[in-house]
């Protein structure tokens, strides 16, 4: 299955944090803004917390010297998309704490959603698959939105952050989902080879993530393996629930 074009559609992708935009949906985000869409991104936390919660690096950067960092990487990687930085949004929540301040991220998404009815797609993570609590929860918190303003677009749900995910960063910060997966949902996965090396170069452009960027660090937080694997990668991948595509 290919990116198929959207020209005149608005999409908004939804990640947790920056970078997992890229991860997830890079090459359909190159493929959308390519073929005409217009595509926003909208990120829950800061990604104030990466070296600090995964590597146990508290300074050089300081978590508030990396928020800052990591929006104008966002912001550079969303342009080697094809995505203006006017079309960039941050909701601001506390890196692996949004868990903390949920009604408070479920009004904001309330509120951007209801300035944008006619979005035709919606990228987000898996509100049940994803172990990562910033993930699901912000998974949970849009689908609950879209429900609670009658919207349904077409929705493509990821994850980033399975077993193994977790296992490579050694690092866990999980919520547990309250239901099981719909029994009526298949995984469908996206031709991306035309867009891999878009999608690539914005990886490199977050390069706290990707790159040994602090003196103290002697791993990169994005693990080397899963970035080979993501690197090899042609394909993204999507559940879908075919009773929501058929209604």
């Amino acid at each position: 299955m290919r990116a198929e074009p959207a020209a005149g559609e608005k999409v908004i992708v939804f990640a947790p944090h920056p970078d997992d935009e890229v991860i997830a949906c890079g090459g359909v985000i190159a493929a959308k803004a390519a073929a005409g869409a217009r595509v926003l991104i909208v990120f829950s936390t800061d990604g104030s917390r990466s070296h600090s919660a995964v590597l146990g690096i508290e300074s050089d950067p300081t978590p508030a010297e990396l928020a800052v960092i990591r929006r104008k990487e966002a912001e550079s990687a969303a342009k080697a998309l094809g995505v203006p930085a006017e079309n960039v949004v941050w909701l601001g929540h506390t890196d692996t704490r949004l868990a903390a301040s949920m009604d408070a991220f479920r009004a904001q998404v309330t509120r951007l959603l209801a300035g944008h009815r006619d979005v035709a797609e919606v990228y987000l993570p898996h509100d049940v698959r994803e172990l990562n609590a910033d993930h699901r929860l912000t998974g949970e918190g849009v689908t609950g939105c879209l429900a609670g303003l009658g919207l349904s677009p077409r929705l493509r749900k990821y994850v980033v952050w399975d077993e193994d995910t977790e296992a490579a960063f050694a690092f866990a910060n999980r919520a547990e989902p309250e239901r099981e997966p719909s029994p009526t949902e298949r995984l469908v996965s996206v031709d991306i080879a035309p867009w891999v090396a878009r999608k690539l170069d914005a990886l490199e452009e977050h390069r706290t993530q990707v790159t040994l960027f602090s003196p103290a660090q002697t791993r990169t937080v994005v693990p080397e393996p899963f970035l080979a694997r993501l690197r090899a990668k042609r394909t993204e991948d999507f559940w879908i629930d075919e009773s929501e595509e058929d209604a």
